[in-house]
This record gives structure tokens, sequence and C-alpha cells, in this order.
């Protein structure tokens, strides 16, 4: 794994742990809760594996905390890729977990807003993650915001969101830049190709996957509901 990655990976997997220590978890009841095994879950939490789109979810489910806890925060210094560095950004850990934790982030996201200092996010200033089997996320505004992922999200020849489909609370909507993607969305299947646009209830259980020789690049938006 390239050191960048490795960066990322130790970020993620670092927030996952002090988030389940926080709910007073073990990492075997997370992974029963999270649908994941223990084994990955693990890898996950040392930095030697990237979660799954699908696999994400559950543990922001399993935990009652927002995905958005999971991306870093924005760096004035963007590292060799052009993406924002993996940084504790503006919020102490105290702060971030009364910020995320139980969906309990309004008061805290108004007084976090004015800490920005641009409401402009630049494109080599966006909070990136990257995710199993070659998705990344890059979220397209600065601070988490209440209710609202709004991403640029990529998925590599052959990536997809996991093996299986999923379904969490929401709605999403999604508008395909380059390349193809393939939804399957509950019995269904489309294959959305650039200026093709998507809405469905993410309680349907879907799955998404570049199955094409090119990276896809899409934007996606999901309202949280619940």
């Amino acid at each position: 794994m390239p050191d960048t990655d490795q960066h990322h990976a130790r970020a993620i997997g670092e927030k996952l742990r002090a988030a389940r220590q926080e709910h007073n978890m073990t990492l075997r009841e997370l992974a029963r809760r999270a649908d994941i095994s223990a084994s990955m879950l693990s890898q996950i939490e040392t930095g030697k594996a990237f979660p799954s789109v699908r696999s994400l979810y559950n543990i922001a489910a399993a935990l009652n905390m927002a995905v958005d806890h999971f991306f870093p925060e924005q760096n004035n210094q963007p590292n060799k890729e052009g993406l924002a560095s993996i940084s504790a950004g503006d919020l102490t850990a105290s702060e971030m977990r009364s910020a995320l934790l139980n969906r309990h982030i309004a008061d805290t996201v108004e007084v976090t807003r004015s800490r920005a200092s641009s409401p402009v996010v630049h494109a080599d200033r966006r909070p990136t993650i990257k995710l199993n089997g070659g998705v990344t996320w890059a979220r397209l505004t600065a601070l988490a915001e209440k209710d609202i992922e709004f991403l640029e999200i990529n998925y590599e020849p052959g990536a997809a969101s996991g093996v299986d489909m999923s379904h969490h609370s929401g709605r999403e909507f999604g508008l395909i830049l380059e390349g193809e993607l393939t939804i399957e969305l509950g019995f269904e299947s489309y294959t959305l190709k650039a200026g093709d646009s998507i809405i469905f209830e993410s309680t349907t259980p879907h799955r998404l996957s570049n199955k094409g020789p090119h990276c896809v690049r899409a934007i996606w938006v999901i309202f949280k509901v619940g």
C-alpha cells in the first residue's frame, strides 16, 4: 500500500477505533452489528485495509453516527496527489464527538461554520477518503453539513460499492460526469452514461459498480432521513 494510501487508511482506522471505544463496544460486537467480519474490522481499525462503501455505512449506522465523521477536514497544504491531507482539522476530538455522535450536530455545525475561511472548496483542497476496491469520495463542502452529503465519487474500472447490495436511510441523487456507472436497484439494473442522472430511496437495496474500461466520475448527493 503506497504511503499516501496508508495515511488515509490509518486515519479512518483511528477514527473508527476511537468511536467504537467511545461507545464502549467491543470489536466483535461492532462487527456483528455492522454485518462485517471481526477480522476485516480489525484490519480497518489498524489501517491495513479500507472499508467498502457498504461497510462504511453499516459501521456508521451501528455506531449511530454520520458517515461524515470519517472524512478528513480541510488542510491548507495539498499532498502530492493534489488532495487535501488527512488532518485533525479545526475540531478537537471532543468537539468532533459532540458534533457527530447520535447525529446531534446542528449546534456544532453552526459554531464551526464560522471557522471556515471561505465558502469555496477548491479542487485541490477537497476532504477525500479512499474506500475499498478503487472507490474514492471527495466531499464538496468545507465542513460536515447537517443531514446531507455532497460528494464527487470516483470508481476505477472494476470498482464496486460492495460485494452485496446495501441499504440505509436517505434519498440519493446522482449525475454522471464521466464513464458508465451500473446501478443495481432492487430487482432492476441501470447503466448510466455521462450526462445521465438518477434519484432513488437509499432504503432500496442498491449496489454501484463500474463494469467499463474507463474511470467513472459522478456528483452524488445524499439526503439523510430519520
